[in-house]
């Protein structure tokens, strides 16, 4: 972060566009995106450092609240999320039908170069850019022809980055169901403009006739509660995938445990990139937030559903914390548990004020949120 407002920003305006290959893939972007994601570095602070540091970005800032408005858009529009799994579902229940396609484009065998090689370097680095995210979801929908939610899981389980709310909806709005009849289509000219001419002599294949169908999805309400310093015998609750730390100063004076929750998602096989990845960011998380007199425990779910409650009987505890679950597998699993745990237990999925201001705005279209953004940007400062 700090090299990011040091070296890069003065440019990013200008040169985030541009795709570089090899040891310059971050040369104009800031390379956070995989610890947001993980909730390492949260939004509201990364905004903070930016404002204190005067460095001037508009279209950096536009790209942090875009991952805002696209989790507050998914948490107000969740059925989208479980459209989305009951289609991938009957896709891979009836796979045989795209499986030759399929094969080809996730062994980098197809006959488009670029996209080709853009396989390649998501398998060795788990990391794309946002440019090259755009073609290749355009390429594998409309010249290749495979479904766009096989896409979004192949992206899910390589990219380092990987965000339920940034992944899913992006690939809606290539698909062009997310602006309804606004789909993005790949060209050889822009593919050549922003990789510096790396494939000159570029024919992209002719588009598929695609036929997708636009729903209109209902706007439903977020439940949340907001932060207390009046718990009692408390336990904290913190999400492997979502390691935020926010809440331990805040509550550690009442907190008897801390248990670190772990998950097994079935139907997904994450590249060993990202699963080491992952194990080592959780591990310097524990590290980093190590509190002598708090015991830290790991728990898996679903299958130790059961130890989780026994632990908190054992430490007497009456209130249970934890960061706010955003639409995703975690959540689908923490759902049926966190509603066995209020039969016995003060359960708080709490929201910073921040996301809920923010998160207030994303009903609609993302040029009305982005109205919002000086004024939420004056709530930080």
């Amino acid at each position: 972060m700090e090299s990011f407002l040091r070296d890069k920003i003065a440019n990013y305006n200008a040169t985030r566009n541009f795709s570089f290959k090899g040891n310059d893939t971050l040369k104009n972007v800031s390379g956070l995106s995989p610890f947001i994601s993980r909730g390492l570095l949260k939004e509201k602070h990364l905004l903070k450092k930016l404002i204190k540091s005067k460095k001037k970005s508009d279209k950096f800032i536009q790209e942090i609240f875009w991952r805002i408005y696209w989790q507050g858009w998914l948490e107000s529009h969740s059925s989208v999320w479980e459209s989305y799994k009951k289609e991938l579902l009957e896709i891979e229940n009836n796979f045989y039908k795209i499986e030759n396609s399929y094969k080809l484009a996730i062994s980098s065998n197809t006959n488009i170069e670029p996209f080709n090689d853009w396989v390649e370097i998501l398998k060795s680095t788990g990391y794309l850019h946002n440019h090259v995210r755009m073609w290749f979801a355009s390429i594998w929908i409309f010249f290749l022809g495979i479904p766009w939610q096989l896409g979004a899981k192949f992206f899910y389980q390589h990219l380092l980055d990987g965000d339920i709310s940034s992944n899913l909806l992006s690939w809606r709005w290539v698909a062009g169901l997310q602006t309804k009849g606004k789909r993005y289509i790949a060209s050889e000219e822009n593919i050549n403009k922003y990789t510096f001419n790396s494939y000159r002599g570029l024919k992209l294949p002719n588009i598929k006739n695609i036929i997708l169908n636009y729903e209109e999805h209902i706007v439903n309400p977020i439940y949340y509660t907001n932060i207390k310093d009046s718990y009692s015998n408390c336990a904290l609750l913190i999400n492997s995938n979502c390691l935020n730390s926010d809440l331990i100063p805040i509550i550690k004076n009442n907190t008897k445990v801390i248990i670190f929750l772990k998950f097994s998602i079935k139907n997904l096989s994450f590249s060993r990139l990202v699963m080491e990845f992952k194990e080592k960011i959780y591990n310097e998380y524990k590290k980093v937030n190590n509190i002598s007199n708090i015991e830290f425990i790991d728990i898996e779910l679903p299958e130790e559903n059961e130890k989780l409650n026994n632990i908190l009987k054992k430490y007497g505890i009456k209130d249970v914390v934890l960061d706010y679950l955003r639409c995703g597998y975690e959540k689908d699993i923490m759902i049926p548990i966190i509603k066995n745990l209020k039969q016995s237990f003060r359960v708080h999925q709490v929201l910073d004020n921040f996301y809920a201001n923010s998160w207030q705005y994303c009903k609609k279209g993302f040029f009305k949120f982005k109205e919002k953004i000086p004024l939420l940007l004056d709530s930080i400062n």
